[in-house]
């Protein structure tokens, strides 16, 4: 268990606020007493809507020589760069990531060199609210894509044919107000041993926090290139929930 002053300011902060957050019921916590401590554990639990949709495609190249196949990607990503700005979609819309080179087999036991890179294209929330749209939105970007090089990215499990997933751009936002809730569901526990025992809690001594999302259809997939913590196959909601264990001094 790792001692968090910044953690242990904030549960002190948050005594009065357990009642303030709706949504899913936490786990009953569990308590343990000894040394005139008493530790006890708190769950709690939010649910974040994504808010970016992200189109998935890719650049690939073969070549004998590898600085052929990486200088093909590179025309190729060229081409992509001019098909967007056609579309009058922004810099900040799409991203295109670096270039990776690996081996593949080619006939006769023939070397290949295989270049490839990422193709990212973004939708905010207002493109997400009509799915007839996006729909279309999509197809149109996709279509320009293909034109440019670029081939599916095929994600597994991903909408429109593996090529769009769903993301929540600041997760930190919703992993706060998880601890919160934790926190606060810790803090009601102990108060309750105390009470129980007859003692009264005279400070915090330790916190330890953990996280864990409802991503089970994305596993632990995690694009290349790209910052974001919760992605999602569906337009659903994703479950984001936070388990703290707190030890407090009695007297």
């Amino acid at each position: 268990m790792v001692p968090t002053s910044a953690l242990a300011l904030l549960a002190l902060l948050l005594y009065p606020i357990s009642t303030l957050y709706g949504g899913p019921a936490p786990q009953p916590p569990s308590s343990t007493v000894d040394n005139h401590v008493i530790t006890v554990s708190g769950e709690g639990e939010v649910l974040a809507k994504p808010d970016v949709g992200i189109l998935v495609m890719a650049l690939q190249s073969t070549a004998p020589i590898a600085q052929e196949a990486l200088e093909a990607n590179a025309r190729k990503a060229k081409a992509v760069e001019s098909a967007v700005a056609s579309m009058q979609l922004s810099p900040r819309a799409y991203k295109i990531t670096s270039a990776t080179l690996g081996q593949a087999g080619g006939a006769y036991g023939m070397v290949l060199y295989g270049a490839t890179q990422s193709v990212y294209v973004f939708f905010d929330s207002s493109d997400l609210s009509d799915a007839t749209k996006l729909t279309e939105k999509t197809a149109a970007v996709v279509e320009g894509l293909r034109k440019a090089g670029a081939v599916p990215g095929n994600v597994a499990g991903a909408g429109l044919g593996g090529l769009l997933i769903y993301a929540v751009r600041d997760s930190g936002g919703y992993q706060k107000q998880a601890l919160q809730k934790a926190i606060a569901n810790a803090h009601d526990a102990a108060q309750d041993v105390a009470k129980g025992l007859a003692v009264k809690i005279t400070g915090l001594r330790n916190v330890s926090t953990d996280y864990s999302f409802g991503i089970s259809e994305m596993g632990n997939i995690k694009l290349g290139g790209l910052s974001f913590s919760l992605y999602s196959t569906k337009n659903d909601e994703i479950s984001v929930r936070a388990t703290v264990n707190a030890e407090y001094d009695f007297k």
